[in-house]
């Protein structure tokens, strides 16, 4: 059996899941580029209510994706680990190389 297998592909595919939703990768995208942020300035930066972006971070959060920190009355959210760095970094170049096969595939377009 291959990692994969042995993990589970639900997993994979969750965490998939949770990053390829728009307002997620916005939010994950712009923690990683500004650091740590409250959901007030994620959702004065995102132009989103900010219950949107508590759902959401909720959701990211529950995969590991980010971590909060209590800092008196606020709580400020950042991206958990590296791992989550390298996630995105790698498909930024990936779709650099492939982005237009990626726009030209049928199966997954909208």
């Amino acid at each position: 059996m291959n990692q994969i297998e042995d993990l589970g592909l639900i997993e994979i595919s969750r965490l998939f899941q949770a990053l390829s939703e728009p307002t997620r990768l916005q939010i994950t995208a712009l923690l990683i580029n500004q650091g740590s942020m409250s959901v007030s300035m994620i959702s004065k930066e995102l132009k989103k209510s900010q219950s949107l972006i508590s759902h959401h971070l909720s959701c990211l959060r529950n995969c590991g994706v980010v971590k909060y920190n209590k800092k008196e009355q606020n709580v400020y959210y950042e991206i958990a680990s590296d791992k989550i760095r390298v996630i995105i970094s790698s498909a930024i170049k990936h779709v650099r190389e492939y982005g237009s096969s990626i726009l030209s595939c049928d199966i997954i377009n909208d």
